[in-house]
């Protein structure tokens, strides 16, 4: 289903929304655009945009758009693989321990999700659930509670390389419903019977081949901001063949090994498990956290660790995206939105280092 609306039937969409779902989108909140629930349109921070590079972020006010700004500078991943969550709890009661798991049980809109986040999804899909012979059962549920309302991207940031990555602008799956902007008014699509569902409730018009031709323009003209670029012919081999290269040492004596990177990762998932004990309430809590290939303490194996040197962990991350990934599940582990070029405190540009893996 596809059809031409308003304003104003874009806020009764997000309506609708509110009824059943508690909605997740970007703010504008300390300086930075971020992900936050929100009440209404008007908390988005329309109007705005970032300018980012190497090691380098801030927001201006410049444009008159409703989705003016860029991907929030966390992704969404974090609503269904939070940074830290218990899913089971030990009690002792009357002289017996009872064991409680806990499954997500919120229901979320993510609303505004941009085609890298959107990708970045559909990689977790894979890693959880559809390519894992043994489903997460905590990532399954809550994925399964999330609806999403993607957006096309008309406003690429200086950081982002996606399209080299085969990532179009405007999806053609793994939403609810697609809103695609064009001056003043927006052509709205369902991707599910969900979706299909919330338009059937809203006025609209037909949209046009000129509609059409519009969309394709502004895409065109988004796609040339886009600067940056990974040439990913035969890359898995080329990094194979390099993975003794001097180059990752000169790498490891710039990284700081802080795990900016893989924080702010849309498709990073890996996690540790800790116990938390308090023996007076005779309380037992398993949780899940973040960790990071970067931690000293990641590959440790019976006390020793088999990656000592940062070189040896950036390589692990550079060579999980785009060549383990691509072993195990059969495409690459990124999906170009540059956050780690952005927010590296030492400058390292994932672009240029697979760059110089090419010539070198």
């Amino acid at each position: 289903m596809e059809i031409k609306i308003s304003y104003r039937e874009l806020q009764n969409i997000f309506e609708l929304l509110k009824k059943e779902y508690r909605v997740v989108a970007p703010v504008l909140k300390e300086g930075v655009i971020q992900l936050d629930y929100i009440e209404n349109l008007h908390q988005l921070p329309s109007g705005y945009i970032q300018v980012e590079e190497k090691n380098f972020y801030t927001v201006k006010e410049s444009g008159d758009t409703l989705f003016s700004y860029q991907r929030p500078v966390l992704p969404f991943k974090r609503f269904i693989n939070p940074p830290e969550f218990t899913f089971l709890v030990a009690k002792k009661e009357n002289g017996s321990i009872q064991f409680e798991q806990r499954l997500p049980e919120e229901k979320l809109a993510f609303f505004d999700i941009r085609p890298c986040d959107l990708k970045a999804i559909s990689i977790l899909d894979d890693v959880f659930i559809n390519k894992n012979s043994h489903p997460d059962i905590y990532y399954k549920k809550a994925r399964e509670n999330i609806f999403v309302v993607a957006t096309t991207c008309f406003s690429p940031s200086d950081v982002c390389f996606c399209t080299s990555l085969g990532i179009s602008l405007k999806p053609d799956q793994g939403f609810d419903i697609l809103i695609t902007e064009i001056g003043g008014y927006f052509v709205v699509e369902s991707g599910t019977e969900k979706g299909k569902k919330i338009l059937k409730e809203i006025n609209g018009d037909e949209v046009t081949e000129d509609d059409r031709k519009r969309i394709e323009e502004k895409i065109k003209k988004s796609e040339e901001k886009i600067k940056r670029a990974v040439n990913t012919e035969n890359l898995p081999e080329i990094l194979y063949s390099k993975i003794e290269s001097s180059h990752w040492q000169k790498i490891g004596e710039r990284c700081l090994a802080c795990t900016s990177c893989t924080q702010l990762c849309p498709t990073c998932f890996c996690f540790d498990i800790v116990e938390k004990n308090d023996p007076v309430k005779q309380i037992s809590e398993r949780t899940r956290i973040y960790d990071s290939c970067f931690n000293p303490t990641f590959a440790t194996v019976h006390r020793f660790n088999i990656r000592q040197s940062i070189a040896s962990r950036y390589r692990q991350w550079l060579m999980h995206k785009f060549a383990y990934w691509t072993d195990q599940f059969g495409e690459f582990g990124c999906v170009g939105c540059g956050r780690c070029i952005t927010w590296c405190p030492a400058s390292i540009d994932i672009t240029e280092e697979i760059k110089r893996f090419r010539e070198g």
